[in-house]
């Protein structure tokens, strides 16, 4: 097999991994009404969402047998899911030189150097500036990071929407439908007044 064939192969197998991948994830997904910050600073409501943040080189700690734990280098894409009220997670998938992998790192806040401090998305008040930045309800502002299941810290790169809405399928069924795809965003919150604190923050230039 020549380069060229490997990689359209290669591209071919990623192609129909992200469309399983999208399949799967509206399959799961639930009703969390959450508002966010468009491009021109307007606050919206959205029902049903998920969040892209962008495709990272990784290293990855895994055990296998024989071989204990190995690091192991990876192309993951991380994305965040709302999991009800207040609450939300963020799952990486990809691939690696031993196959396909997944990761649920954590969220942090860092706000003077260091590793930070882990949260959850009930201590959130409002994420803005493109999802890079995140203020907390105790007052406290700082750099949103990607707690890297390997160690280290990733930077959020930027906010892309996709909104789903539910709509009648063939048979009278209902099912999702997306409506947008990877729209960068300024802001989110799960409450309209947190986003509307997180549309009156200065925003950068990217």
């Amino acid at each position: 097999m020549n380069r060229l064939t490997r990689i359209s192969v290669a591209f071919a197998a990623l192609l129909t991994f992200a469309a399983g991948a999208a399949f799967a994830q509206t399959k799961g997904m639930i009703e969390s009404k959450a508002w966010y910050v468009d491009s021109d600073k307007k606050v919206r409501d959205v029902a049903y969402w998920r969040i892209f943040l962008g495709d990272y080189d990784v290293k990855l700690k895994r055990n296998y047998p024989g071989e204990g734990q190995i690091e192991v280098d990876a192309g993951m894409n991380f994305q965040f899911f709302p999991a009800g009220p207040n609450k939300g997670f963020i799952e990486g998938n990809g691939q690696s030189s031993r196959g396909r992998v997944q990761s649920l790192p954590g969220m942090r806040i860092v706000s003077g150097g260091g590793d930070g401090e882990e949260i959850k998305m009930d201590v959130v008040d409002y994420i803005y500036d493109y999802g890079t930045k995140v203020a907390l309800k105790d007052g406290r502002k700082g750099t949103l990071m990607i707690g890297a299941e390997g160690g280290g810290l990733l930077e959020v790169k930027r906010f892309q929407l996709s909104e789903y809405v539910k709509m009648k399928g063939k048979f009278g069924e209902e099912e999702l439908k997306e409506v947008k795809d990877r729209v960068p965003i300024i802001g989110i919150s799960f409450t309209k007044e947190g986003a509307t604190r997180a549309a009156a923050e200065a925003v950068s230039d990217y």
